[in-house]
């Protein structure tokens, strides 16, 4: 049955002269129901068409690209935040740091762990202490159980200072005053 359908779903398609196939614009009505509304069907290639665009967006704007204020990414803001709670001058296993960072960043600790070590290996912002890899030579660091971390006192004055920080609602920071771009690709 499923085959008949798609037999007639290609009958439906029709070639110009070029030998493109031109697909028929759908309605603009993507759902229907059933005489008792309990049952709405909608179309799943309708809905990829208006929300992928949508999606795509905010990747890019709102997690992919550095914010141009402070130059963090929103895992990286996260993590400081984090950091800056669980803060008492000693340094943390960074597995700790990922689990506490994950309550503001639902995106899995494969990649807030992959920040953290990233904005480490940079010395700026993190002080650390194991083996965090390096940069030039593609070392890995180590599992995030074996390398610790903290925030440096640079980080503490500036980044942090509760003066200059702007507050969201939800109790991190919408941006970090720091006017440097010590975390975007190009540093």
């Amino acid at each position: 049955m499923a085959e008949e359908f798609e037999d007639e779903e290609l009958n439906e398609e029709t070639t110009d002269n070029s030998g493109e196939i031109i697909i028929p614009e759908e309605d603009t009505d993507t759902s229907t129901q059933d005489e008792s509304g309990l049952h709405k069907v909608i179309f799943a290639q309708s809905m990829y068409r208006e929300w992928y665009l949508d999606y795509a967006s905010y990747v890019i704007l709102d997690r992919a690209f550095p914010d141009v204020y402070d130059g963090l990414k929103p895992v990286q803001r996260r993590i400081l935040h984090s950091m800056d709670e669980l803060e008492d001058g000693r340094f943390n296993k960074v597995a700790n740091i990922v689990g506490n960072t994950m309550k503001y960043h639902p995106h899995g600790d494969q990649s807030i762990g992959a920040a953290l070590v990233q904005m480490g290996q940079k010395h700026l912002l993190i002080d650390t202490q194991g083996n965090w890899g390096n940069i030039l030579t593609g070392d890995d660091a180590a599992a995030p159980r074996y390398i610790e971390a903290r925030l440096t006192p640079f980080a503490k004055e500036v980044v942090f200072n509760h003066k200059t920080t702007e507050w969201q609602v939800s109790s991190s920071p919408s941006r970090c005053p720091s006017s440097f771009r010590c975390c975007s690709p190009r540093a």
